[in-house]
């Protein structure tokens, strides 16, 4: 079996070992980051609809990938697309997210958290951020700048 559906097969078990543990996850996902990450808390303009939308899709991103699913490509374009309406996030701050999303889940499930889960989320992390750097900027789509309060 590829070593993408091994990371799938144990991602999912992860997710399923998540269970309820998930619940107030986004939340505290969005908090965390924007925590780290203060210069992008006045361009997220709706925190609540973003927080669960983002969790979500990155969730879903990363087991795509590992599925070898055709989409992902375009899902990633999406992203950098849709964020650069609102500043201009380095694949650096993917890779923070990304990053924070996995720990997150690791630590909400605690010893139940499969072995091996963390890297196989890790690995497919890594893949999309190589994707996310390789994206270029759509010039179409204008950069918002922040309105100071």
């Amino acid at each position: 079996m590829p070593s993408e559906l091994i990371d799938h097969t144990l991602m999912e078990a992860s997710l399923e070992t998540l269970g309820d543990r998930y619940d107030g996850m986004a939340a505290e996902l969005f908090d965390r980051f924007i925590a780290d990450h203060p210069q992008y808390a006045p361009v997220f303009l709706n925190p609540e609809a973003a927080r669960e939308r983002m969790t979500r899709e990155t969730l879903e991103a990363m087991l795509g990938l590992a599925a070898g699913e055709w989409w992902v490509d375009h899902a990633v374009t999406n992203f950098i697309d849709l964020h650069h309406n609102y500043a201009d996030f380095t694949p650096q701050d993917y890779a923070s997210w990304f990053s924070l999303v996995i720990e997150t889940m690791a630590s909400r499930a605690g010893t139940d958290w499969p072995d091996g889960a963390s890297a196989a989320w890790q690995r497919q992390a890594d893949g999309l951020v190589a994707k996310v750097a390789a994206v270029e900027r759509n010039d179409e789509v204008p950069q918002r700048t922040p309105v100071e309060s």
